[in-house]
């Protein structure tokens, strides 16, 4: 595995963490929402000897939305991250299906209508997902055309979607399509690590590697067993933290490295 991390949004401190973790870390996840404030520090980053994945934007992204204009919209949106990636030199972009519109509906045993309610919102997500996987199909041709690889990820929520390995399975039929795995999003889903890679296989090329107390996103740094099934695994993996100091990253190295996952560093340079 390839370990990256994801930077802070300001180029000061992007530059910071990109030359503290230097021999460490191989490639860096741009977030979608910064490209253009992080356009030359990125070009900098490349010239150090990392590789960029992105990650597109996704806040009110729905590229499965039951209504056209703003499905049309949203996908406009990601072929616009993924030409910006190519561009830009990421080698893959990581990307969301979005969520349903509506999960209200009352606890069993409150209401004789949640059996009837839960029905109707299977049959939402279906439908989601059926538009989910035009998009995808759509999308995925042209980050091939664009020599870029296009990787749709795990999400938490119960209105989101894929949530589980079966949903995830469901988007193995749009080919050229990669899947990340999100550790932290699939604790709160309650779902192992294992179905995903049983069910994604070799598909399953990217990774997010945080963690959480099991009902909120929390991204606290991962214990070193969680990417104990990607060490010797030919992928990508994002340690993805919010920008609390570069220190985190470091003392997360140190530990893997003493722990065997990954090559000891010395000096900044990898032994």
């Amino acid at each position: 595995m390839t370990l990256g991390f994801r930077p802070p949004k300001d180029p000061t401190s992007f530059l910071d963490y990109a030359e503290r973790l230097e021999g460490r870390y191989g490639f860096i996840e741009i977030p979608g929402s910064a490209v253009e404030s992080l356009a030359q520090v990125s070009l900098e980053a490349r010239a150090m000897g990392y590789d960029l994945t992105l990650h597109a934007r996704y806040q009110d992204i729905y590229p499965a939305s039951p209504e056209p204009t703003i499905r049309e919209t949203s996908l406009r949106i990601l072929e616009e991250d993924l030409i910006r990636a190519a561009r830009m030199g990421a080698m893959l972009v990581n990307v969301h299906a979005g969520n349903i519109p509506w999960t209200d509906y009352p606890p069993s045993g409150l209401s004789p209508a949640h059996q009837a309610l839960r029905e109707a919102e299977q049959k939402m997500r279906e439908e989601a997902l059926e538009r989910a996987l035009e998009g995808f199909s759509r999308l995925t041709k042209l980050a091939s055309s664009l020599g870029v690889r296009l990787a749709l990820e795990n999400l938490p929520a119960p209105q989101e979607f894929p949530r589980t390995p079966g949903e995830m399975t469901q988007f193995l039929e749009v080919p050229d399509l990669y899947f990340c795995l999100d550790l932290g999003h699939a604790r709160m889903a309650g779902e192992p690590t294992e179905g995903f890679l049983e069910a994604l296989g070799e598909r399953l090329v990217h990774v997010h590697a945080h963690t959480n107390d099991g009902y909120f996103d929390l991204h606290l740094p991962p214990a070193s067993e969680e990417v104990v099934p990607f060490a010797g695994r030919h992928c990508t993996l994002l340690v993805e933290l919010p920008p609390r100091g570069v220190e985190e990253y470091l003392e997360l190295y140190q530990n893997w490295a003493l722990a065997g996952l990954v090559p000891e560093a010395i000096g900044g340079k990898v032994r």
